[in-house]
């Protein structure tokens, strides 16, 4: 049987593009003080390899984080609430302690977090991590 391995650009691309459904600036780096807002940013994902067959991975943990930049804190809040809705519907879960900051530079609120889930190679699917 002939599995596919989810590539860490593959990954990527595909969150990308489950975001793009709810805001349309999503980019992959901070902004500066001309970036566009609200936007969401989308730092490059980690993926840890749980289990492995013989050739490739059959059961892989990817690790990705998100946050929103927006003009107003309560937006920044609304927009992540918006995200974690969507993403549940793909199995992803949100960990840790979120990211509450405040930029100088841009005069930004930044808000969100780390999402994690698994990709089974077996059943070419999302699966919850907890």
């Amino acid at each position: 049987m002939k599995l596919h391995e989810l590539s860490v650009k593959e990954f990527y691309d595909l969150v990308i593009s489950i975001l793009e459904t709810i805001i349309k600036e999503v980019v992959g780096e901070n902004p500066d003080a001309n970036g566009v807002f609200p936007c969401l940013v989308v730092q490059a994902p980690m993926r840890y390899d749980e289990k492995t067959g013989e050739i490739e991975p059959i059961l892989s943990r990817f690790s990705i984080t998100i946050e929103a930049w927006t003009k107003k804190k309560s937006n920044s809040i609304a927009l992540i609430d918006k995200v974690d809705s969507k993403l549940r519907g793909y199995n992803f879960t949100r960990l840790g302690t979120p990211i509450d900051l405040y930029d100088e530079i841009t005069k930004s609120h930044r808000y969100g977090g780390s999402y994690e889930v698994f990709y089974n190679a077996i059943t070419n699917s999302l699966e919850k991590v907890k």
